[in-house]
């Protein structure tokens, strides 16, 4: 699915097309993972920044660094 953002993300990506893949229940694995303070207030502020949740964004960077590690 595509969507076109029309109000900016924090003020960015106003017009920008992007795909969107719509996951189901079954399609997701929740884990625990235990971070330092000072870390989870920085994905927090980044998180924040990019005006998305902090999930959202650490399911992003895993995804570019696995897909950094493949080659792609």
């Amino acid at each position: 699915m595509y969507l076109t953002l029309e109000k900016g993300c924090g003020g960015r990506m106003i017009g920008q097309r992007v795909y969107v893949k719509l996951m189901s229940q079954s399609e997701r694995v929740q884990i625990s993972v235990y971070l330092p303070k000072e870390v989870h207030e920085a994905l927090v502020k980044w998180a924040e920044d990019e005006d998305r949740s902090v999930s959202n964004l650490v399911v992003r960077v895993i995804g570019k660094a696995l897909d950094d590690r493949q080659g792609r």
